[in-house]
């Protein structure tokens, strides 16, 4: 909170004068986006539980520019400043849960080359995004709107918001890494399809986006956490604080860019809907159906779910044991209606 003139009544939360239109255009953006995208996932491509991940993001983003949108009209009403600040901040976490749920599906139409199991990439990345949104809500409600707050809470506030920020950061880390990985094997198989090729070059240049908000934000949060602690001037300090233009160029518009990515390169038009679907590995082109990776992989779905890797078994010395049916005669899928399976129609899975 700064004093913009003596007047104590020309206070505000805001350390700058902030941007008037600009939180209600991008909220008219994110909805022209976040429309067309139900468009994609509900009716064209049938991908319903990526289109509900992204939705639900796409919601909660939305919402933050329209309390932003009030709050800077309005920058002494606390509450509306602290539910801006919360729902813009969580918005790219709950974004990133769509690129899980993109490579648990690309790992799933290559299951020759996944280190993890496909079905439970989404599932893994969720409960550690499920820590990092439930430490930057708490960090975001106790420090943001903070002069008037006690000390100790705005400490505490500010660590589990640092804390949140550099665990994405290593997420992010984590999940180009596996993407890389995929890359690699394929380059070595000497059988890397282009639209293979355009789903990792997609999930690199959005996973690379997420990585620079989450730096710039970390930063931030260390810039806060000096101010607070005393060692720093009272109340904002820091660049990246002090300057609205860090706030629209590193996450508003990085952000907006990244949904916009993932509307025009939308994983529909490249991977299947059905995870039983996948890629012939000798021929690269041949999509066939198999009876999904879930039954390659004959551990208990508790394990799996706590230890996706398969690292208990390597570590024991037993090694990833697997029933590779893709090594055996599957057949061909050619589109349309999936082929029956045991005289009982094959169930759509995402």
């Amino acid at each position: 909170m700064v004093d913009s003139t003596d007047n104590n009544d020309a206070w505000s939360l805001y350390p700058y004068e902030p941007n008037k239109p600009a939180p209600m255009v991008f909220a008219v953006l994110l909805t022209i986006l976040g429309s067309y995208q139900i468009y994609q996932s509900f009716v064209r491509y049938h991908w319903k539980k990526y289109g509900f991940t992204f939705t639900w993001a796409t919601t909660v983003w939305i919402s933050g520019f329209v309390c932003r949108s009030i709050s800077v009209y309005n920058v002494q009403a606390v509450n509306i400043f602290i539910a801006q600040f919360v729902l813009v901040l969580m918005g790219p976490p709950l974004y990133a849960a769509a690129e899980y749920f993109i490579l648990g599906r690309l790992l799933a139409y290559l299951p020759y080359h996944t280190p993890i199991h496909p079905g439970r990439v989404f599932s893994t990345f969720i409960m550690l995004s499920v820590i990092v949104e439930t430490l930057t809500a708490n960090g975001a409600a106790n420090s943001a709107g903070s002069s008037d707050r006690d000390p100790g809470q705005v400490k505490s506030g500010l660590a589990c918001l640092k804390a949140a920020l550099i665990l994405q950061c290593f997420i992010e880390a984590f999940f180009f890494s596996l993407v890389t990985y995929m890359e690699y094997k394929c380059r070595k198989a000497k059988n890397f399809p282009r639209k293979v090729r355009i789903v990792c070059y997609t999930l690199y240049i959005t996973s690379f986006m997420l990585l620079v908000r989450c730096i710039v934000r970390t930063i931030e949060g260390f810039e806060a956490a000096f101010c607070a602690t005393g060692e720093g001037p009272p109340g904002y300090c820091g660049s990246v604080s002090m300057h609205e233009y860090f706030l629209y160029i590193f996450e508003i518009a990085n952000i907006t860019l990244f949904v916009a990515i993932l509307v025009i390169f939308h994983p529909g038009k490249y991977l299947p809907r059905d995870t039983k679907i996948f890629l012939d590995p000798i021929d690269g082109k041949t999509e066939r159906m198999g009876p999904g990776f879930s039954k390659a992989d004959k551990r208990p779905l508790f394990v799996t779910i706590v230890d996706p890797f398969n690292i208990g078994s390597i570590v024991s010395g037993k090694g990833m044991v697997l029933d590779k049916f893709w090594e055996q005669q599957q057949p061909a899928y050619e589109g349309g209606e999936l082929p029956k399976d045991d005289g009982k129609t094959v169930e759509m899975s995402e």
